[in-house]
């Protein structure tokens, strides 16, 4: 009998229907299974089992922000033998199931665990239902049924191969590897916590604050006014689901005016600098043109913050008053379904 500790991030329950299906196999197999859900404030047990299991839904290419931070934070554990699994969405395109993509996500996880002396020999996909809310309208309760027997049947062949400790290891390629870790670390800096501004409650919201509570990494607020949300959001999609009114859309008058804002101040600084800098260093262009740079990206990350922080206040402010969140709350996202995993219940235990 093998000690095994299964650590998972689950956004809407896909990856958290997976683990549920692993700890069953495992178990039914004499195994000790441990299970930890990685949320914030979950730090890694100390303690060293004989296996280690990673699971996590796939995020613009990579694993969760948080999920990575949990793991660069796993002790190091001398050899300990882990298997890497990544959930993907899946898609009906043109009446043809169409599985998720990964890009680099297993394999920038592997090398951190790797450089931690952990010995990886497995790493695999599950394709479940695509739930990215914010965009795209999750799929059908037909079109669901069908694309879980895929996910379950990817699930089981990747448990069988872990119980019989065979090393395979997922490859993506060295071009795909290069841009899909380019666009990894924009979302993961920048695009997780724009798209989270994003979000807006809207009139139907009733303040009951499921959201608030089942956000894992508390980045949606609340109190006295409607939630809003932080700088920490995964863009787990977690909130835009479960919410029982279908009351969190995507504001398109908030994305517009921010859209158009920060290319406006971002044009106007970079301008500036171009124009002024010059006239107060006087420098061969050999440094001058590295220090324009410079203060462009610093200029850049600085306008972000300012739509982010001080002008998202400004914007709830002025939400406080009906008619302007009704404003604000033009959505495309209204008209959506909406999408959990079958007996996902983020506030319980699996």
């Amino acid at each position: 009998m093998a000690t095994i500790f299964i650590h998972y991030f689950t956004g809407t329950g896909n990856t958290a229907h997976s683990v549920k299906l692993i700890s069953k196999s495992l178990k039914d197999k004499g195994n000790e299974v441990r299970i930890i859900q990685v949320q914030k404030g979950v730090v890694p047990p100390v303690e060293i089992p004989d296996f280690h299991l990673i699971a996590f839904p796939v995020l613009s290419w990579a694993a969760p922000v948080l999920m990575k931070k949990y793991v660069s934070e796993m002790p190091k554990a001398g050899r300990a033998k882990t298997a890497i699994l990544a959930v993907n969405g899946a898609i009906f395109q043109n009446g043809k199931l169409v599985k998720g993509y990964t890009g680099q996500a297993l394999e920038q996880l592997e090398n951190t665990l790797r450089k931690k002396k952990y010995e990886v020999f497995l790493t695999g996909n599950a394709s479940f239902p695509d739930n990215w809310t914010q965009f795209t309208n999750p799929c059908k309760p037909g079109e669901i049924k069908e694309i879980f027997q895929v996910g379950d049947a990817d699930v089981k062949v990747f448990t069988d191969k872990f119980l019989l400790g065979k090393k395979e290891l997922y490859r993506c390629g060295f071009g795909n590897i290069v841009w899909s870790n380019m666009v990894a670390n924009l979302f993961g800096y920048i695009g997780r916590r724009a798209l989270g501004k994003f979000y807006i409650a809207d009139q139907n919201c009733t303040n009951c604050g499921i959201c608030v509570k089942s956000c894992p990494v508390s980045a949606i607020k609340s109190g006295k006014e409607k939630p809003w949300w932080g700088t920490t959001c995964e863009d787990c999609n977690r909130c835009i689901n479960i919410c029982p009114e279908k009351a969190i859309q995507v504001s398109v008058p908030l994305f517009i005016i921010q859209l158009v804002m920060n290319i406006g101040l971002t044009v106007s600084a970079i301008v500036a600098i171009l124009k002024y800098i010059p006239q107060f260093v006087s420098l061969d262009k050999t440094f001058l043109i590295p220090i324009e740079i410079v203060l462009i990206f610093f200029a850049t990350i600085f306008l972000i913050w300012v739509l982010m922080v001080p002008f998202d206040a400004f914007f709830r402010f002025l939400m406080k008053i009906p008619t302007v969140r009704k404003f604000f709350s033009i959505s495309y996202t209204a008209g959506f379904r909406r999408y959990l995993a079958p007996g996902f219940k983020p506030l319980g235990k699996l």
